[in-house]
């Protein structure tokens, strides 16, 4: 079975955008001090994002309820970094004034 190369692409942008935030986090608690969790819970998306490749690099169907769920779960996370990132970054402006 031929695996198509979109999802080889697919899984190195979402290791890499892994690698990326975790790397922003660090060095932004580095720089700063601040812990922002939204920078943490995005490269959980991430992770989650990746592993349903890894799940279908490894020969799983796309159709399974797993890749679905992982799916799924990927998409909650990014909801929930949006709004977490709205909060923090909110609660950063009212203390900068």
């Amino acid at each position: 079975m031929s695996v198509p190369a979109m999802y080889y692409v697919g899984c190195g942008f979402d290791w890499f955008f892994v690698l990326l935030t975790l790397g922003g986090y660090f060095y932004i608690l580095r720089k700063t001090g601040r812990q922002w969790v939204f920078m943490l819970i995005f490269a959980a998306e991430w992770v989650v994002m990746g592993l349903s490749y890894v799940f279908l690099i490894s020969g799983i169907s796309a159709d399974e309820w797993y890749i679905t769920l992982t799916r799924v779960v990927g998409y909650v996370l990014f909801l929930a970094t949006i709004l977490t990132a709205i909060v923090e970054l909110t609660r950063l402006g009212k203390r900068t004034r």
